[in-house]
């Protein structure tokens, strides 16, 4: 296959006319008191809501410290299945 030396995320954003299309990659970026809503991976797996307390990374990223509406408590990296709703939002909704 043309161009398999490139690595696979070159491959897959390489256009029809074989020139390489740039993607801007936008990072999740949270603040104390956002809400987060992780949702179900499988069919049947309920959504998960919680609050973020402690955001780890640097300017606001990854990982977060989350509290579940359910008491739990825990350090995630949020995925593809995760939503933020940052403090604002919901009043300008």
């Amino acid at each position: 296959m043309p161009g398999a030396e490139l690595p696979l995320a070159v491959q897959l954003a390489r256009a029809d006319n074989e020139s390489i299309r740039l993607r801007e990659v936008v990072a999740m970026r949270a603040e104390v008191g956002s809400r987060i809503r992780i949702h179900g991976a499988r069919v049947g797996n309920s959504e998960r809501h919680g609050e973020v307390l402690e955001t780890r990374g640097e300017d606001g990223g990854p990982p977060y410290l989350v509290r579940f509406d359910d008491g739990g408590e825990s350090l995630i990296f949020p995925g593809p299945d995760c939503e933020l709703e940052h403090q604002g939002d919901a009043a300008d909704a």
